[in-house]
C-alpha cells in the first residue's frame, strides 16, 4: 500500500535522487512496509542509511509499529527457509539464539520458528543430544576449539563460516558445530576467540530471473510433480539444490503471502478439473452419436 502523503510527493523540488524520484520513494516505503531494513534499502538505492530515514520521514513513511510487525514476520520468513538447517543445529543441542547467529538469522525468529515447526521426533532427539551431552565428561577445552577452529581455517585458506565448520570437523574428528556454540556463546564469539575475524557477508547479486510470472510457472510445475499443493516447508525441503526451482523465501517476496499463493493454485486446480470435466461431457454425446450412425458400404 503507498502511503496517501507519497501520493503527493511531486511537489517536493529536492529529494536527491535520479529522474523519477517519486517512484523511488515509493519503492523505498514499499520495502520499508515488507520489513526491508534501512540499511538494506540503502545498499538497494546506493545511498546512506541516515538519507533513507530521511526520505522517508520526510515523505510520510510507514508507521513505525507496522514496520516492526512486518520486520517481525520477514525474519520469520526467512527462518522458515533455514528450517531444516535450524532445526538440525537445535536436535544437536545448541540452543535457538546460538543457531541463529550461525545462520546469520535473528534469535527470536528463530525461537517462534522451532516452536512452531519442531515436531515430537525433533524433541526427542534433542533431549537425547543434551542427555549424552550431561552424561559425558567434558572432552574439549576451550583451547581444544580454538586450536580446531584455526585448523580449519588454515585447510580453507580462510575465516570459515559455520556450515564449512561443521562439515569439516565431522570429517576431521573435531570438536562439533554445537559444542562450539554452546562453549563459546555463539559463531561469531567462537571466532574472535581464535583471533579470527568473522567474515562480512556479502551481498547477494540481484537477479531479475525469478520475476512473478518464473515464480508461478516453476510453482506449478512443482505442484504437478508433487500431485499436490506442498505446505511451505514442503516446498521448501523440495526445492532445495533445485536450481529450476526458486526458494520459498523468493516466492513469498515476488508473490505475497504462501496462503494466498496456495489459495491461488486451489483455484486453478479446481477450475481445471471443471473444464476437463466439460470436456468429457461434451465428447460422451458425440461418441455416442458416431456410434449410431450407419456403416457407409
Amino acid at each position: 500500500m503507498v502511503l496517501p502523503t507519497l501520493l503527493h510527493a511531486a511537489a517536493c523540488d529536492d529529494c536527491a535522487l535520479a529522474p523519477g524520484s517519486l517512484q523511488r520513494v515509493r519503492q523505498m516505503a514499499a520495502l520499508r512496509e515488507q520489513g526491508w531494513s534501512l540499511d538494506e534499502i540503502a545498499l538497494r538505492f546506493g545511498v546512506s542509511r541516515e538519507r533513507v530515514r530521511q526520505i522517508l520521514r520526510a515523505h510520510g513513511g510507514p508507521d513505525p509499529r507496522s514496520v516492526a510487525e512486518a520486520r517481525r514476520r520477514r525474519a520469520e520468513q526467512q527462518a522458515e527457509a533455514h528450517i531444516d538447517e535450524l532445526l538440525g543445529l537445535w536436535r544437536g543441542g545448541a540452543q535457538a539464539g546460538s543457531a541463529a547467529s550461525a545462520l546469520g538469522l535473528q534469535a527470536a525468529a528463530c525461537r517462534s520458528t522451532i516452536a512452531r515447526f519442531a515436531t515430537e521426533v525433533d524433541h526427542a532427539a534433542r533431549r537425547a543430544s543434551l542427555a549424552g551431552a550431561r552424561a559425558a565428561p567434558k572432552t574439549y577445552s576451550d583451547r581444544d576449539i580454538i586450536v580446531a577452529l584455526l585448523s580449519v581455517a588454515a585447510r580453507l585458506g580462510r575465516v570459515p563460516i559455520a556450515k564449512e565448520y561443521g562439515a569439516l570437523a565431522r570429517e576431521l574428528e573435531y570438536p562439533s558445530l554445537p559444542t562450539v556454540l554452546n562453549r563459546m556463546s555463539g559463531w561469531t564469539s567462537a571466532l574472535r576467540a581464535a583471533g579470527l575475524t568473522p567474515a562480512s557477508t556479502p551481498a547477494r547479486p540481484r537477479s531479475r530471473r525469478w520475476t512473478a510470472d518464473a515464480c508461478w510457472a516453476a510453482l506449478r510445475r512443482a505442484v504437478a510433480e508433487l500431485g499436490e499443493i506442498p505446505t511451505i516447508v514442503g516446498y521448501a525441503r523440495y526445492a532445495v539444490d533445485r536450481n529450476d526451482l526458486p526458494s520459498s523465501a523468493t516466492l513469498r517476496n515476488r508473490l505475497g503471502r504462501w496462503s494466498a499463493i496456495t489459495t491461488q493454485l486451489a483455484a486453478e486446480r479446481e477450475l481445471a478439473r471443471h473444464v476437463q470435466g466439460a470436456r468429457l461431457a461434451t465428447a460422451r454425446p458425440l461418441a455416442a452419436a458416431t456410434a449410431d450412425q450407419p456403416a457407409v458400404v
